[in-house]
């Protein structure tokens, strides 16, 4: 997997993204992160933010398809597409209860586009961008639907020309969130839905398993760490009314389940997972909601 460099390619960052303070404390050193807390809001970023050509750099074809997803992006994304899309069919199922029918929509983050395609299938007219070139390209080679290059401050879009935007597990990766909020609400038509979905440090999960969460990842990949606090907060603050939160799960293999079980409760992980391997269970397919990843669905004003 490719890393971004440690030395001159890092800048220290020690104002915070929300609430501007300089005030700062070490946040769960043991997990050797190398994250901080604000001590004026209290949200969690990394000390050092990587350089943003190689951070974008990170996200090439080896990030949706390696070996240490446990630390960085996934085992294989596009073989777990079925998944992905039932995942997916719950997710918009829920958001349009708050939607005006189904109308223009923008997924950030879009990855391989699977997400995107079962909103078209349900009457939506979608489009997407990413920061991976490579995604990007499988969106509109396989689906030919249209998807940018591009982060969501840059790409070329047309302002209040929206009625969703969704940004699932994608705002913990920016190197300013904030600025992407204010980007979303300037794309979204008034009255229109901002979806988006983040691992929740605050979440009993995160606080008991300690710096054993799965949820940290490389500092390379998760820069902010966000509570439902930290996010309703930065919500408000850029223009929207939070209308619900949620803490959500996805459709998982039991492969995968029984691995993240492993970081942290190995003897039973690892009987299980001879079993799943001797029955030929691995690709078998459930819900899971480990109540560590929160939701939130929020209005432009």
């Amino acid at each position: 997997m490719p890393r971004v460099a440690d030395t001159a390619e890092r800048r220290a960052v020690h104002v915070c993204n929300l609430c501007g303070s300089t005030q700062h404390h070490p946040y769960c050193p043991a997990n050797g992160r190398g994250l901080i807390q604000c001590e004026g809001c209290g949200l969690i970023y990394v000390s050092a933010r990587p350089d943003e050509r190689e951070l974008y750099a990170l996200y090439g074809e080896t990030y949706f398809h390696n070996d240490q997803s446990g630390e960085v992006g996934y085992t294989d994304y596009i073989a777990d597409e079925a998944n992905i899309r039932q995942t997916a069919q719950r997710r918009l199922a829920f958001v349009e209860r708050f939607t005006n029918g189904r109308g223009r929509m923008l997924d950030v983050g879009c990855a391989m586009g699977f997400i995107m395609d079962e909103a078209h299938k349900r009457g939506w007219q979608v489009e997407g961008l990413d920061v991976s070139g490579y995604a990007a390209d499988y969106v509109r080679q396989r689906f030919g639907h249209t998807a940018h290059h591009s982060t969501v401050t840059e790409a070329p879009l047309t302002e209040g020309s929206y009625d969703l935007i969704t940004m699932y597990d994608v705002i913990e990766h920016v190197p300013d969130p904030k600025a992407n909020m204010q980007r979303i609400h300037q794309l979204l038509k008034p009255g229109g839905i901002y979806e988006l979905a983040t691992p929740d440090v605050g979440s009993l999960p995160a606080r008991l398993t300690g710096k054993r969460w799965i949820g940290y990842k490389m500092s390379e990949e998760h820069i902010y760490y966000f509570s439902v606090e930290t996010l309703r907060r930065m919500l408000e603050e850029t223009g929207f009314e939070v209308v619900h939160v949620r803490h959500i799960g996805k459709v998982v293999t039991l492969g995968l389940f029984l691995d993240r079980l492993g970081f942290y409760l190995p003897f039973i992980s690892r009987p299980l997972q001879l079993l799943e391997r001797a029955f030929g269970l691995s690709r078998w397919s459930f819900y899971v909601n480990p109540f560590d990843i929160v939701a939130v669905t929020a209005r432009k004003r």
